[in-house]
């Protein structure tokens, strides 16, 4: 067995080829990360096991592979679970940059014309990352009752908890519109559906939440204690807590793409397909 501790070749392989900047600054991590002076972070590019890696559903689908992806280019992060979601797209972008070059070849559809029309764009990834919104701290939100809560953006790690719920459930919904035909048996299993996606909401919100302090200036962080408080309180309340979380989203890169169709020639607005099996490929 090889011990590439040993192996003297090994640190040839260690050059970063890219310094970015990430949206949170490296605020939100409970371990510094390995930042340089001028603030950035360095990435490295895949390894063929890495490609390999993005290739598999299955890795893909429970998120280990864009973490090992993680472990692999940004060692500078030592947990990849407790990366912010506000840096996913930006390291994903680093990456890419670093592996194949500032350029990615994609192709549009042209929503107007029909037949369909595909349109080849040639985009700068390090446009993308020029357009970046850096994330100012943590955010309290006082309810009506006199609750003061603080948020932070989800992790990684939650985010794929949720992905994961929902295409579970998906999977589950589809078989069972396949091979049930009770009408009383498929409205059951909707609503089951929908307390375990709720279930997997709570636990996501509850995961942003740092800390609750009451009128009475007590103060809570346990996370077990908070998302059962969270499913206590008025929808009001719940729907102000999760639109202080979204606006936390604000950081981060901007994914919109602008590209005139070939043949109808009118300019369009999409997005950048971000999911690592798209961007990667």
């Amino acid at each position: 067995m090889e011990n590439t501790k040993m192996n003297p070749l090994i640190q040839y392989n260690k050059r970063p080829a890219r310094y970015i900047k990430l949206p949170s600054g490296g605020q939100s991590y409970s371990k510094p990360i390995d930042l340089s002076d001028s603030g950035e972070i360095a990435v490295y590019p895949m390894t063929a096991k890495d490609e390999i890696l993005l290739k598999s559903p299955d890795a893909l689908l429970n998120g280990e592979a864009l973490k090992q992806v993680f472990r692999t280019c940004v060692p500078g992060i030592s947990d990849p679970n407790e990366v912010p979601a506000i840096d996913i797209d930006s390291i994903m972008v680093g990456i890419r940059m670093s592996t194949y070059g500032d350029f990615m070849e994609t192709e549009f559809v042209c929503p107007d014309c029909v037949p369909s029309v595909k349109n080849p764009v040639n985009v700068n990834l390090g446009n993308l990352l020029d357009t970046t919104v850096f994330y100012t701290g943590s955010k309290m939100v006082e309810l009506s009752s006199g609750i003061k809560v603080t948020v932070k953006p989800y992790t990684l790690s939650a985010q794929n908890k949720v992905s994961i719920a929902g295409f579970e459930e998906m999977a589950k919904g589809q078989q069972v519109e396949k091979d049930v035909q009770d009408q009383l048996q498929k409205i059951r299993f909707a609503g089951g559906s929908f307390t375990r996606l709720l279930d997997a909401t709570l636990d996501l919100i509850s995961s942003a939440i740092e800390k609750v302090e009451t009128p009475d200036r007590q103060e809570f962080n346990d996370r077990t204690m908070i998302r059962e408080w969270l499913t206590t309180i008025s929808k009001p309340e719940f729907d102000v807590i999760d639109k202080t979380l979204k606006s936390l989203m604000d950081a981060g890169v901007d994914t919109t793409i602008k590209f005139t169709c070939s043949s109808c020639k009118v300019e369009h607005t999409t997005e950048l397909p971000m999911n690592p099996s798209d961007f990667f490929a």
